[in-house]
């Protein structure tokens, strides 16, 4: 009788700590889940920078060219002509 409340005992014990590991193991790939979603957020958002970044030098480029080699600049407020149609 006592052998087999002990057994029982110890059977219950097993029984919860299999169900606790089975729930933290769920939260952890919850877990894992959200934070690769974040990661390939994080990645696009790179990218998007990366594009930007490049647009924006190509910019900087064309206007050193504009002005050293074609000698160009912005025109003034007397120079610039509004053309109705």
């Amino acid at each position: 009788m006592k052998l087999n409340l002990i057994l029982f005992v110890v059977l219950i014990i097993f029984a919860l700590t299999t169900v606790n590991f089975k729930h933290q193991t769920r939260n952890n790939y919850a877990e894992l889940d959200e934070e690769n979603k974040k990661t390939l957020d994080l990645k696009d958002q790179q990218t998007m920078l990366r594009i930007e970044e490049s647009s924006e030098s190509r910019i900087e480029i064309i206007e050193k060219s504009a002005k050293h080699k074609l000698n160009m600049r912005v025109p003034s407020k007397e120079e610039k002509k509004v053309i109705i149609k």
